[in-house]
């Protein structure tokens, strides 16, 4: 482990506390409770976009397809490097409360409760999958609709630092798997648009 790393760690877990943070990076955090949204963001490009928006569409699902369903999680198994929540006594770790259907967590008052050293000696903390598929989703994004990149990569770092904020991640294990996102995406569409165009050819 980089000699960085745990203070990094801790001044951002412990030294950027505050009552917004608190429910606003557990928020970004939790993908599944975004889910609906994301649904009917999706259904409206298909429904409402173009051939272009159509083929991001594609982008976006093969590159999460091997960045999560793959590369993140034979990673995970192969590396088997233990969370900082598991690894380091008195850690900060918040989450969400409780709620069904998943979305009505954002409704809920965060969790906090004070990372405890486990027996576990592997784990799935490097790559971060969230930060592999955000980082994934916001190359695909920028390279068809440059104007949208920096939102796409400001939302992605956001996530990122969410991870380290809720001490889910080592912040070693966010930039490698930044980099890694973003190679996914670029090497989607490249792959995607570059098989389309020689069919195209004939």
């Amino acid at each position: 482990m980089p000699s960085w790393d745990l203070p990094l760690l801790e001044k951002i877990n412990h030294g950027w506390s505050h009552p917004v943070l608190d429910w606003l990076m557990p928020a970004v955090s939790a993908i599944n409770a975004w889910v609906p949204l994301l649904v009917v963001i999706v259904l409206l490009i298909l429904w409402r976009g173009g051939r272009q928006a159509r083929l991001m569409i594609l982008c976006l699902a093969v590159a999460v397809g091997l960045s999560d369903g793959v590369i993140s999680n034979v990673l995970k198994k192969s590396i088997g490097r233990v969370r900082p929540r598991d690894a380091v006594a008195g850690l900060i770790v918040r989450d969400l409360g409780p709620g069904k259907p998943e979305f009505m967590r954002l409704f809920q008052p965060p969790v906090q409760e004070p990372s405890k050293v486990r027996k576990e000696t592997r784990g799935k903390s490097l790559p971060s999958s969230h930060t592999v598929n955000m980082f994934a989703l916001a190359t695909v994004i920028a390279l068809f609709y440059r104007g949208w990149g920096a939102f796409a990569y400001g939302l992605a770092f956001l996530v990122a630092l969410s991870r380290l904020y809720v001490a889910a991640h080592w912040p070693s294990d966010v930039a490698i798997s930044l980099g890694l996102g973003v190679l996914i995406g670029w090497g989607t569409v490249n792959a995607i648009m570059g098989f389309l165009e020689s069919r195209a050819r004939g």
